[in-house]
């Protein structure tokens, strides 16, 4: 009895070992495992750079991680490549081109990281999209002391920006003929999937349009990402001889020399006054008169009314006095006079003189101004009125003068023979 006792409780301990031993974890053995985690344009993951067909000496990032939970040794990784992809270097002065470029990145403990940068260029023919490649990845297992080869796609992409026109303003916001300095603003957004890069931005002028200066005409923008809108402000002037109505401007980006147009900018030239001068009267004066009041009949030749019409009388140094004159409003068709009183210098030179006449007025509360061309004569001076009253009496006095010494002189010769009888 105590015999079977003994031996149940033997049994029972060895249950109880062997319970205890089957709970207990088996010791694995650790496996390295890389894989691609990101592919971007560029150094910055958090702002890639977008690769465009035609770029040159780009970095290509592909982040790869060791997701097991051994040591990946020796790690290499080499990208198969092919169009649009190239890789060239050069060697003794020789340029070549690679189908393939590898990389080590060493050993990857388990849940770290580590970036493969690759130095590409893009063919110029390439069309946008996503592009795969193959990455072969070889490393060894540091418990398994295995070797591992496997190849992985990644996914490489190439776009370029598309700009599109916005919206465009001026100001000011109506122009005329003969504005100048006008600024043309245009809202330039990129709806691409890819930047924009070293983006310059031109105007196609043509007439009546010109650059107000040596560069207005174009801007430099540079990068400009995908979803974003820029400002592009231009300085422009309008013909004096354009004609009123609506516009189309080339806008376009300039592309190894060549402009390529991006869109249309719609501009509308307002109808501006013009005058006719009808008559300047006199429009011959002398050197040093004085107070020579000059009248000059101007017409609103256009279809719109002027306000607050002002005509100036810009003259050169051999003219003074009141030079300046106020129409008031002129409808349109409408003739009136205005009137100058000029002084001329004595020391001006006989001959035709050019002289401005400038206008300015309001129109549609837009202050405007032009200027037109006279001409008036200036002969030599004329005599004195006191030198030549004084010339009639000398001339006067002395023919008197004569005719009574004749007479006296006559008289006196027949005196004798009068006495002689």
């Amino acid at each position: 009895m105590r015999y079977g006792r003994t031996i149940g409780l033997l049994l029972i301990i060895s249950f109880g070992l062997l319970l205890h031993l089957g709970l207990q974890p088996v010791q694995a053995i650790g496996v390295a495992s890389v894989v691609v985690t990101n592919v971007y344009w560029g150094a910055n993951p958090m702002s890639p750079d977008s690769a465009h067909p035609g770029d040159t000496g780009l970095q290509l990032s592909i982040l790869v991680t060791n997701v097991g939970d051994d040591v990946a040794r020796s790690v290499n990784a080499t990208l198969i490549l092919g169009l649009p992809l190239v890789y060239s270097y050069w060697s003794n002065g020789v340029q070549y081109s690679a189908t393939s470029v590898s990389q080590s990145a060493g050993d990857i403990q388990a849940g770290q990281a580590y970036t493969l940068k690759y130095t590409l260029s893009i063919d110029a023919a390439a069309k946008e999209g996503t592009y795969k490649y193959g990455l072969e990845l070889t490393y060894k297992s540091a418990r398994e002391l295995q070797a591992i080869d496997t190849t992985v796609q990644v996914d490489v992409p190439i776009w370029k920006g598309e700009l599109h026109i916005q919206g465009v303003q001026t100001n000011p916001t109506k122009i005329y003929p003969d504005s100048k300095a006008v600024v043309v603003a245009a809202t330039i957004v990129n709806s691409g999937q890819g930047a924009a890069k070293d983006l310059q931005l031109q105007l196609d002028l043509t007439n009546p349009f010109t650059a107000s200066s040596s560069g207005s005409d174009e801007i430099y923008v540079g990068n400009l990402p995908a979803g974003q809108t820029t400002m592009a402000n231009f300085i422009v002037d309008v013909a004096q001889n354009a004609t009123f109505g609506q516009y189309s401007i080339i806008l376009g980006h300039l592309t190894n020399g060549t402009l390529i147009p991006i869109g249309q900018l719609p501009l509308y030239v307002d109808e501006k006054v013009k005058y006719d001068i009808l008559s300047v009267t006199p429009s011959v004066v002398g050197a040093g008169d004085s107070g020579d009041v000059i009248r000059v009949d101007v017409r609103n030749a256009g279809s719109i009314k002027a306000d607050s019409v002002r005509v100036e009388l810009r003259v050169g140094n051999y003219f003074t006095g009141t030079l300046t004159d106020f129409l008031g409003t002129m409808q349109a068709n409408e003739t009136k006079s205005v009137f100058f009183t000029v002084d001329i210098d004595s020391k001006a030179q006989p001959g035709q003189y050019s002289i401005d006449l400038r206008f300015d007025w309001t129109q549609d509360n837009n202050s405007l101004d032009d200027t037109y061309t006279v001409t008036l004569t200036v002969q030599p001076p004329a005599a004195p009125v006191t030198l030549i009253a004084l010339v009639v009496i000398v001339v006067v006095g002395g023919g008197g003068f004569m005719y009574m010494r004749r007479r006296k002189a006559k008289a006196a010769a027949q005196r004798p023979a009068s006495k002689a009888k």
